[in-house]
């Protein structure tokens, strides 16, 4: 084992919640290149699958991030459930019980607002509370570094997947959350919530206007530019046969930020001429809730990125059925022209097989960046790709490469429905979830661990030498964004 490299120690205090987030073993770490371990020193001996990994970033002072997972409150089951705090640039993570939900959250996903100078870190979060009757709560911190529980603006149930993105404007915040809710009629599940006071109040929009399958898929994404153009894409589900969806990939657009009396409908296909183009028509998409792939459900892989500076470039990613016979492809395709026009076939380098968990992010030069997880030779790889042409060259980066059959998974999802990537200044960061034994193969850019482990005997410890199972744990990373 190298030498000790930090020496960290910090009290968050919640109604007999506290946790120190102490000693981190850094190994190897390539240049200018980060992976760190989220789980705390003091949750050493913790077992459990905290999969589904999400990421926000203060862009004002982007030392300060918010990360999240399906991580329970450690201490008690009626207590609120955590999130990761880091405030020195991902170095080091503490829990901090601050979700309005009891021990541990069903989705969860979050955003600090773009352009906001929020130094202490503003966040909204859309939580899934996991319950008979599954309830979102739409909520505020306005400082990620106080231990107050985030307030609640908004509560409904008989919704999905919630995914949040936010932007700073003037003295308030715009904030989007994708869900898929049920209570829409005709079907038309795919929404939006919009506020554009800071969360005061939502409006929901239904943004399918096509005939579904009773439902559209889980999964809709925003994305927003500096210039107030929203996009956001959903799987729009045509026919359903229990196993496979038949889905048209859409995308919709608004150049007012969604203020206007009919949000959502600045591109229409020419094929019907209704709102939401229609980027891909029928795919093929499995649906299964039951491992799968390795030990991974599927059916919800969907990303969306827009350009910060030049709103009329986007990419969409997504997963189908694929022609090789495959179980999981992924493909991502491209609009330099505002959404009206898209590539007709994959862009270079973006066909992959046997690969979910697409996340897509453009940094401020232009250079997209692609998150994904693929399943190799019984085996988790996961890897982070940037180009400055549309792939047509890119930079493949291997974050970690473990073994798909172990842990055996307690619940679905066993990686999860998502990961997340964005760009902040000259960095692509995000996060993903992996098996967690302490082994340099395993990750070959270097890692940092806060939580025991020995890394010559590839074991976890408690803290006191006394060995822990492997586990799901929670990995953020960074990557320098390529010039």
């Amino acid at each position: 084992m190298k030498a000790l490299a930090a020496f960290w120690l910090r009290f968050l205090t919640l109604a007999a919640f506290m946790m120190i987030a102490g000693f981190a073993f850094v190994h190897g770490q390539s240049s200018g290149i980060k992976v760190v371990n989220l789980i705390p020193a003091s949750l050493s001996g913790e077992t459990n699958q905290d999969s589904e990994p999400f990421l926000a970033v203060q862009t004002v002072n982007p030392q300060i991030m918010v990360a999240s997972a399906f991580t329970p409150n450690p201490f008690s089951t009626s207590g609120n459930a955590p999130v990761y705090v880091s405030e020195d640039a991902g170095a080091t993570w503490v829990l901090s019980a601050i979700t309005p939900v009891q021990r541990m959250t069903c989705d969860i996903t979050h955003a600090m607002p773009t352009g906001e100078n929020h130094p202490r870190g503003d966040l909204h979060a859309g939580t899934l509370a996991c319950a008979a009757s599954i309830t979102l709560d739409e909520s505020e911190s306005n400082d990620v570094s106080s231990s107050a529980v985030m307030n609640v603006q908004s509560t409904r149930g008989n919704v999905d997947q919630p995914f949040v993105r936010a932007l700073g404007i003037s003295n308030t915040d715009r904030i989007y959350v994708g869900v898929n809710d049920f209570n829409q009629p005709n079907g038309h599940t795919a929404t939006v919530d919009v506020s554009v006071d800071g969360g005061a109040t939502y409006k929901s929009f239904s943004i399918e206007t096509r005939k579904t399958a009773a439902q559209d898929g889980p999964s809709v994404r925003p994305a927003i530019a500096a210039d107030n153009t929203v996009y956001v894409a959903f799987f729009g589900w045509r026919k359903f046969n229990g196993t496979v969806a038949t889905s048209d990939v859409v995308v919709v657009r608004d150049d007012r930020g969604g203020t206007g009396p009919n949000p959502f409908q600045a591109l229409k296909d020419p094929s019907d001429k209704l709102p939401g183009r229609i980027v891909v028509k029928r795919a093929s998409i499995p649906w299964s809730n039951a491992p799968t792939l390795g030990q991974e459900r599927v059916g919800s892989t969907l990303s969306i990125a827009v350009d910060p500076n030049n709103s009329s470039t986007v990419y969409v990613g997504w997963a189908d059925h694929g022609s090789k016979g495959d179980i999981y492809t992924l493909h991502v395709r491209r609009s330099t022209d505002r959404g009206v026009t898209w590539s007709k076939t994959d862009l270079p380098h973006t066909t992959i097989r046997n690969a979910t968990n697409i996340a897509l992010a453009v940094a401020n030069n232009g250079t997209v960046g692609m998150l994904y997880q693929q399943l190799s030779a019984s085996r988790w790889v996961t890897h982070v790709v940037q180009s400055r042409d549309a792939f047509a060259t890119v930079q493949d980066l291997i974050l970690a490469n473990v073994p798909a059959n172990t842990p055996v998974q307690q619940f679905l999802p066993y990686l999860g429905d998502y990961d997340y990537l964005l760009a902040v200044g000259n960095e692509f960061r995000g996060v993903f979830c992996a098996n967690n034994m302490p082994d340099l193969a395993n990750f070959p850019q270097g890692v940092t661990y806060q939580r025991a482990a020995d890394f010559s005997t590839k074991t976890l410890t408690d803290g006191s030498g006394n060995p822990v199972p492997i586990s799901i744990d929670p990995f953020y990373f960074s990557v320098p964004v390529k010039p």
